[in-house]
């Protein structure tokens, strides 16, 4: 990129961004976008309804560049059908019109794809699906991640606490053979519980009296197991899972039976409950005793309606669930409890990996959303983050970040389609997509757009009369100029009469003429057959008929150019009883302007028109999204994320999600790869 000399700011001393060949570009931190044409970093400029002077994004307004002779001829004809206050200035722009006509502009070119997106990722990737890529974390953790993703269930406790009857001593066992062959109790408990109810060694006391009158002689407690070092102790919760499922069952010791909901409400016990074989619990000083997975649920779970099927599915086999719902559900069940402050910022995630046919080592630098896309890429049969990309999120406050928990559209995971791959996150959260079809999205105006409409004689005809009226004109002025000559030179009456006859045909000329935009209008009206691909956006709500004036010029007639949408944003409306066809309804207009003023969780309210489908959207967004990502597939429409660019680290934010015809995205070019998501 060139270097941007226009402000000399403190703030330029550095580069901003980068562009696609690592080439540094200087800029002031104002919103930016990335050429379709040159591919450099540029200054954000919108057109806007109503512009505010004191926007980030240099709003000015709405303009057209559809020929200047059809739109100046569509208001000529507009002021001559329906008169008003601006029609004394008709003859100032009919005479502009006609020089309009003589000198046209030139005429616009057609492409069969949206202008592309020029932009990648060029920065390193955190953590990499592949293990052939540069990684951040596997690199600073020195560990090779290939290998760990490869190891999976089946394995032992490290260490176990095992009796010695001869010395009648408990002590660690470390010897991997003697580990192995040793049947055990995976003991669970509340570490609050414990604190308000005695110590530490009283739970210890507790567990290895239990364990022996049980008949055991060899137990787990995580207390004397998991070691403190940070990286022994990330392999012991690599394993964690096996731990509670190999144990020959799981011990409960809890200090008295109310203490229940406070054992039930913490991150571990979830999974600690559902992966045993079997469950007993003593509370207080009674007798351990057997307690179905069903009963437990009922006694500890607060959250026991939307948790139930899951508990039907582990308890009694009963009711199984899809794997990919199943997991979804496990995961907002864990999310839901308490973790304990100060261990792993993604304790949760290291909860839920258990349920999981491929684990990820813990990091105790992730976040939870780096750690949880590290899982899903684990675990790619699902395809869970790939699928999860193009949900809408109902939480506006988390638009920024890739992980939904609901959809604003009621779709379920599975109900989407995929059409990218995650093959990596940022260090930011964001994840790395390969495979995007995307479009640049323009802002600054509504572009010339080269269009066909249904042909016909009468429009053809329309076309032709102002240039017809334009020769009849000359010839009448020549005809005029030698009847006078003649009639000069010969006082005959055969040059009145030429006059006379020049004179009529040159009345028949102006006629023609002055109502020349009416025939321009009606030749360029009729239904749009074929538009260059373009995706325009406007800040504020226009109508669709105003879209199609700005776009194509004024019409005659009530051919229908732009359509609303029945189903592809949350403000869509569509028509129910009054009509027979699948479209939307003209009230989802009115919807959009009574939610124009500006909302902190919302956003501002945008315009979005599609030419390919002639097809008008509105939405909301804090800022002007410049990309358009085909993401998905789902219910019979493609999923679009439309994004915004944040040039200093080459990701793009999510800005809204909407339902656009899915064969729209053949008109769009694969991009190299786009990072989405993160924190702002």
């Amino acid at each position: 990129m060139k270097l941007d000399f226009a402000s000399t700011t403190a703030d330029q001393k550095q580069p901003q961004c980068y562009n696609s060949q690592l080439k540094p570009c200087y800029h002031q931190t104002t919103a930016r976008y990335t050429s379709s044409s040159t591919g450099k970093c540029k200054r954000l400029t919108v057109q806007s309804v109503n512009p505010s002077l004191s926007s980030d994004w240099n709003e000015h307004d709405v303009r057209s560049n559809a020929p200047t002779s059809t739109r100046l001829a569509g208001w000529l004809t507009r002021m001559m059908l329906n008169p008003s206050r601006e029609t004394y200035l008709w003859l100032f722009i009919w005479l502009y019109y006609i020089i309009a006509l003589l000198f046209p502009s030139r005429e616009p070119s057609f492409a069969i794809h949206y202008k592309p997106y020029l932009m990648r990722f060029v920065g390193q990737l955190w953590a990499a699906r592949s293990p052939r890529e540069y990684s951040l974390r596997a690199r600073a953790a020195g560990e090779d991640d290939g290998h760990v993703r490869r190891v999976t269930h089946a394995l032992y406790p490290r260490f176990l606490m095992v009796y010695n009857k001869d010395k009648r001593k408990w002590s660690m066992v470390t010897v991997d053979a003697e580990v192995k062959r040793k049947p055990y109790v995976a003991v669970t408990y509340c570490y609050d519980d414990v604190i308000n109810s005695g110590s530490m060694d009283e739970l210890i006391e507790r567990a290895r009296d239990a364990t022996l009158d049980q008949g055991f002689d060899a137990y787990w407690l995580d207390e004397e197991c998991l070691l403190k070092d940070p990286v022994q102790k990330a392999l012991d919760l690599y394993r964690m899972s096996d731990v509670y499922r190999l144990a020959s069952f799981t011990l409960i010791i809890l200090s008295n039976k109310s203490a229940w909901p406070a054992w039930g409400s913490r991150v571990w016990t979830l999974p600690e409950a559902l992966l045993s074989r079997e469950l007993r619990y003593k509370a207080g000083n009674d007798a351990v005793t057997h307690i179905s997975l069903i009963h437990l649920a009922s006694l500890a779970y607060s959250h026991h309606d939307q948790e139930s099927q899951i508990i039907n599915s582990f308890g009694l086999g009963k009711d199984p669930l899809e794997r990919l719902d199943r997991n979804l559900q496990l995961k907002e069940a864990i999310w839901r409890r308490e973790s304990f402050q100060g261990r792993y910022p993604a304790e949760k995630v290291y909860a839920l990996m258990g349920f999981f046919e491929h684990r990820i080592l813990p990091n105790a630098e992730e976040t939870e959303l780096q750690a949880l896309a590290r899982l899903f890429m684990a675990n790619d049969n699902d395809r869970i983050a790939d699928r999860m990309i193009s949900m809408f999120p109902r939480d506006r406050r988390g638009i920024n970040q890739w992980y939904t928990k609901e959809d604003e559209y009621d779709a379920k995971l599975w109900d989407i389609e995929p059409s990218v791959q995650v093959i990596g996150i940022t260090s930011n959260g964001s994840l790395v997509l390969d495979g995007c079809r995307a479009a640049t999205i323009r802002w600054k105006n509504f572009p010339s757009v080269a269009f066909a409409t249904s042909r016909s004689i009468r429009r053809l005809l329309a076309l032709a009369l102002p240039y017809i009226a334009f020769v009849f004109f000359v010839a009448s002025c020549a005809i005029i100029s030698a009847g006078n000559q003649s009639a000069s030179i010969s006082a005959s009456s055969g040059g009145s009469s030429q006059v006379a006859g020049g004179g009529v045909l040159l009345a028949f000329s102006l006629i023609l003429l002055v109502f020349s935009p009416i025939f321009t209008t009606y030749g360029h009206s009729g239904r749009v057959v074929l538009a260059r691909p373009w995706l325009i956006g406007v800040k504020g709500v226009i109508s669709a008929q105003e879209a199609s004036d700005y776009l194509y010029g004024g019409q005659i007639g009530n051919s229908r150019r732009t359509l609303y949408t029945p189903s592809g944003s949350p403000l869509a409306r569509p028509r129910e009883s009054d009509s027979q066809f699948r479209e939307g309804h003209v009230s989802q207009y009115n919807v959009a302007l009574s939610a124009l003023p500006f909302d902190p969780i919302e956003g501002h309210m945008f315009t979005l028109i599609d030419t390919i489908s002639g097809t008008i959207y509105y939405f909301r967004a804090h800022r002007p999204p410049t990309v358009c990502l085909f993401t998905g597939s789902e219910g019979g429409q493609g999923r679009f994320v439309l994004a915004s660019e944040e040039c200093s680290s080459s990701e793009l934010r999510r800005e809204t999600v909407l339902r656009m015809p899915s064969f729209i995205s053949a008109y769009m070019l694969t991009c190299d790869w786009v990072a989405l998501g993160g924190k702002p």
